[in-house]
Order: structure tokens, then sequence, then C-alpha cells
């Protein structure tokens, strides 16, 4: 079990390797090498599950690596440029859901049984509507762990404030089916049993919507820290449901990275 675990958080990064993506906008010009690679570490501090009101505190890695136009490994995970053009991209790739939910993280999840972690296969595309970029990705379970399928939207931002320090923000919305609902927010009739909590059905629907804000400041050519946050809210079935203990949370990150 150890080994799977460690390899779902060193392959993600979980939101550490935003970090890669920014610093590769300032790259996108540059083609003179068919590697380019940024890594570093980080650490994060996130909800311990969805809905939880406890925060976990990880050290991960931070990266961003790309070969020739096409192939890549962030926080996207493992795949390819489909299109990739001036103002538009589309991306498929294979990347861990490290989003999970143990009996053991809360007293009040006895009794709910365990949701693990997961692999997602993840189509994406992206495009520039000049001082905004719009993104669009849907994410589906490959290895039938009750993530179910995932839509997500993305309007962000960036301004640079010197040539050293730069900052994107924006909103996002996500969209879960019925079993993601299901898996994380709904209560069945022996698990109400076994927990106390009273039986809820959780239906398709937005998930959460949330407001965020990433920094970039290059110490030097190659030496970059990045930090980020954001604040989110749990809608409809999801916001509801007896098994969540705080309906709005928040995310940080930061990391130190070194471009080759």
């Amino acid at each position: 079990m150890l080994l799977p675990r460690l390899a779902l958080l060193i392959f993600s990064g979980v939101g550490l390797c935003y970090a890669g993506n920014l610093v590769a906008q300032h790259r996108d010009d540059v083609h003179e090498q068919s590697w380019q690679v940024t890594a570093g570490v980080g650490v994060i501090a996130r909800p311990d599950f969805p809905g939880s009101d406890s925060h976990e505190v990880l050290p991960l890695p931070a990266f961003n690596v790309t070969y020739g136009d096409r192939w890549f490994l962030n926080a996207d995970g493992l795949g390819a440029y489909l299109v990739r053009r001036d103002r538009s991209s589309l991306t498929l790739s294979l990347a861990p859901d490290v989003t999970r939910r143990d009996e053991s993280d809360s007293a009040h999840l006895r009794g709910l049984g365990d949701v693990d972690r997961t692999a997602v296969a993840r189509l994406k595309g992206a495009y520039n509507l000049g001082p905004v970029t719009a993104t669009a990705a849907i994410s589906t379970d490959i290895a039938d762990q009750g993530h179910g399928t995932v839509a997500e939207l993305t309007l962000q931002s960036r301004t640079d404030i010197t040539q050293r320090f730069s900052l994107s923000y924006g909103i996002a919305a996500r969209w879960i089916d019925d079993e993601y609902a299901e898996s994380f927010f709904a209560v069945d009739p022996q698990q109400s049993r076994r927990s106390g909590l009273s039986q809820y059905e959780a239906r398709s629907g937005v998930g959460d919507a949330r407001l965020f804000v990433n920094a970039v400041y290059a110490l030097s050519p190659r030496w970059i820290v990045a930090a980020g946050a954001a604040a989110a809210q749990l809608q409809g079935d999801a916001k509801d449901s007896p098994i969540v203990a705080d309906d709005s949370y928040f995310q940080f990150d930061a990391a130190v990275m070194y471009r080759f």
C-alpha cells in the first residue's frame, strides 16, 4: 500500500505543479531545447477530505516537464498536446486524483467506509480571450474507485507586476456526477445504521465554486518561488450533506523551484 500511495503523491504534486505551469508561461517562445524542466519542493495545506473542518499539511514535489511541443508532465498528469496554437490548446492526459476519505480521518466518519485515491483520464481545452484565459476540463475515473466524472470551468487572468513578479487569479466551478456525489456526500441505509448519520441522497450538480490567486517571483533566471491560495464553497447536494462538517474551505501552497 505504501508504494502506490507514495507514487501518487510524487506523480501528482497535488496543487503545487501550478507553479511549474506558471513558469512555463514565461517560456512559451523558447524552443531551443527539446527538454524543458522546472522542479523543486513545496508544501500544501488542504482539507483532510471534502467537507472536512480540519486540514492536512503535506510536503510535496513541484514540477513542470515538457518535451518538444508535444509531451508534458505537470499538474494535469502525464500527457500530450492534441492541439497547441497561439490562442488555444487541447490536451489529453492520465493523472492521479489524490482526493480521498478515510474513516480514520474523523470520528464523524466512522461507519461510512473509505473512498480511496484513484487515477483519471483528463481532456482539457484552453482558449485565450485577451486578458482572460478560459479553461474547460473533464476527468473520469479509470480505476473504478468511485470518483466518477468531474467537469471544471476556470476563468483566469494574469498580471505581470514587474519583470520578476507575476500574479494570476480567477474563479472556477466544478460539476460532479452521481457517482462522485454518492461516494463523497451520500449516506445509504447501511452507512446510516453504522454511523448514526441520517440517510442522505446526493446527486449530480455543481459541487463547489472557488476564488484563487497564485504568485510567482523569480529570484534569479533559474530560481523561482511560488505561492497560492484558494477559497472555496461547496454547492448543492454536497453543501447539505450530513457528512460535511464545514461547507467552505481554504487551501494554501508554496514552492521553491529551479529551472534547468
